[in-house]
């Protein structure tokens, strides 16, 4: 479950405009053109093999409170250039977030970034997307959440806040058990990965290769479809890569960039929440 604050902010008005600008500042007389809203989604993390919590610096394997957030103007975009810092509060708990841009916090923040393949097209900067969920560290225990957002802007302090509730029962997905990847023959630097049997309740599989630590590329399934191509010249012959398998009920991918523009973005599935599991990290040779 989830709720959206909705309020108007001042925005510079610029030639991008139409595009989406925003901007923390707005020297002169400017008319209040921008609305920035908040959208909070929350559920469960299964990180059986502590994979996700590697990458996090986090304790080790098991089952997390999973945060998914979107901060968006009314372009789609993120709401801010300098969007403040946030903090998560709620059921004794009280986490520093960072700053939170259109779709969770920056791209790799919490160690997987959305490339080509299934992210298209390219991020022009390189950092591929943002994948919107935010590792908490936490258990997930029912009852309410508050994401809060501070900023500056125009010289006032302004606040946004939304909230979602994790029910008495909470989801938790089964184990993912990752998948295989057969390399192009000849090894042209492409080839084809192959999901195993998705846990019950996952509507989504999404595969991120990861070099050391930086994602370089990602291919996605729907639940019916098992296997996904990488093109050739996506990775490099002869090197390995690791792969992380991750399991979604929600639209993992579809409601962040580049395939989603809408200010209030579907973050939960058909439960209500926002249901992860991950899986082991899966060594390849490209």
């Amino acid at each position: 479950m989830r709720h959206s604050l909705r309020a108007g902010v001042i925005a510079l008005t610029c030639a991008a405009a139409a595009a989406g600008c925003a901007t923390n500042t707005s020297p002169g007389n400017i008319i209040d053109q921008t609305k920035a809203t908040l959208t909070v989604a929350v559920g469960t993390l299964n990180d059986s093999f502590g994979t996700i919590s590697a990458l996090n610096g986090g304790p080790g394997s098991g089952t997390y409170l999973n945060l998914v957030t979107a901060f968006r103007n009314q372009f789609g975009n993120s709401a801010f250039i300098s969007p403040g810092t946030a903090q998560l509060t709620g059921n004794g708990l009280a986490l520093t977030l960072g700053s939170l841009y259109s779709y969770g916090q920056a791209p790799g923040t919490n160690g997987l970034a959305g490339q080509p393949p299934a992210y298209t097209p390219a991020n022009n900067a390189g950092s591929g997307y943002a994948t919107g969920f935010i590792f908490t560290g936490a258990p997930p225990a029912p009852g309410t959440y508050t994401v809060t957002v501070t900023l500056k802007a125009n010289g006032q302090t302004r606040q946004y806040a939304a909230s979602a509730t994790l029910p008495a029962t909470p989801v938790v997905l089964g184990a993912d058990q990752g998948g295989s990847y057969l390399p192009d023959n000849p090894d042209d630097g492409g080839g084809t990965f192959t999901f195993a049997t998705p846990p019950t309740g996952v509507t989504e599989s999404i595969a991120f290769f990861l070099s050391g630590t930086t994602s370089v590329a990602t291919v996605a399934v729907k639940t019916g479809t098992n296997s996904a191509v990488l093109p050739p010249g996506t990775l490099v012959p002869g090197t390995t890569y690791t792969v992380i398998v991750v399991g979604a009920d929600y639209p993992f991918v579809e409601a962040g960039p580049p395939q989603s523009t809408q200010p209030v973005p579907q973050l939960a599935g058909s439960s209500g929440t926002s249901d992860l599991t991950a899986s082991n990290a899966i060594s390849i040779s490209g």
